[in-house]
């Protein structure tokens, strides 16, 4: 893939993360402790469970890969094993890229750059049943590269420029009409209406307000329990700020670390066509990313791409 065809989501002074423009990735649609406090990025090159080769968002030397053993999955054609490939950083030799997830086809030794294949997809124990394949990267410190907690801060690549007018008019969530891009018995892809997206130049995800200000959320809700929120650095929001998704308040922040919020879901139900669901999970993307909307059980719904649902949120409090 042409160098043209990535972007940075991460740019800082030693750190330069890259990715197809076509690809989804989040910071917090994940359970685990990297995700929920803004350590870890998963980087979906498509959003549907198959796998696919995967193209590296790093440069550097492959200098480990490690096979782990996994949790059993509960899903068909998971696998009880994951691997850990460990990068260099050419730019800071203190500091190494952690991807895990990734069966690999490069060798120790081996120099990469952004856009070399490093291996396939995988799905394991780790995954629940609705996880898409991904690449799970977290920038460490040599002397504490492998262990599940720790982790180095980063800052996305986000100036707050907005080049194009959101329509603010329409903010119901009481009745959301989704337009379905794909339905698999797992899980259905979806876009929702255009007034409930944000951009922090160039990034785009659903959009959420606290203080009257919009914001970006990234994260699964309301099933993995805490939520992430994607703000500019020199936002002054504080802990107990209520977070409206819409009209419905989902949560009130309780940590705020750089340009990333978390909080806790309150008692938040999603119904698609008045059948309560697990939830959505929500994504980012240099476009208007898709959402994911998880059933409870397998084939659940009998929907057609392009066709139009009703979403709708229930909560305590709604304005």
């Amino acid at each position: 893939m042409p160098k043209s065809e990535f972007y940075d989501i991460v740019k800082m002074e030693d750190i330069q993360v890259s990715i197809p423009r076509t690809s989804h990735f989040s910071v917090g649609t994940s359970p685990y402790y990297a995700h929920q406090h803004g350590l870890a990025i998963d980087i979906y090159q498509n959003l549907t469970l198959e796998n696919y080769d995967v193209l590296s968002p790093v440069s550097g030397k492959i200098l480990k890969i490690k096979t782990l053993t996994a949790p059993k999955p509960k899903f068909i054609e998971g696998l009880g094993i994951d691997y850990l490939i460990l990068i260099s950083n050419h730019s800071n030799p203190k500091l190494v890229w952690k991807v895990m997830h990734v069966k690999p086809i490069v060798k120790v030794g081996e120099n990469v750059k952004i856009g070399d294949i490093l291996g396939k997809t995988i799905r394991n124990g780790y995954f629940a049943y609705w996880s898409s394949p991904h690449l799970h990267l977290e920038i460490r410190s040599i002397s504490d590269a492998i262990r599940a907690r720790g982790g180095k801060d980063f800052y996305l690549n986000m100036n707050g420029q907005k080049p194009y007018n959101e329509i603010l008019e329409n903010t119901n969530t009481k009745e959301i009409s989704v337009k379905i891009h794909s339905v698999f018995p797992e899980i259905i892809l979806a876009k929702l209406p255009k007034y409930l997206y944000h951009k922090i130049f160039p990034i785009y995800g659903v959009k959420i307000r606290i203080n009257n200000s919009n914001c970006i959320l990234d994260g699964g809700i309301p099933h993995y329990k805490i939520g992430t929120v994607l703000f500019q650095k020199e936002s002054n929001f504080k802990i107990n700020n209520p977070i409206y998704l819409g009209t419905a308040k989902i949560g009130t922040l309780h940590e705020i670390s750089g340009q990333f919020g978390f909080f806790k879901f309150h008692n938040v139900k999603f119904f698609l066509n008045d059948k309560e669901i697990r939830g959505i999970s929500s994504y980012l993307a240099e476009f208007l990313p898709l959402i994911k909307i998880i059933p409870y059980k397998r084939s659940e719904f009998s929907l057609k791409p392009k066709t139009i649902q009703n979403l709708r949120i229930v909560a305590e409090e709604t304005i």
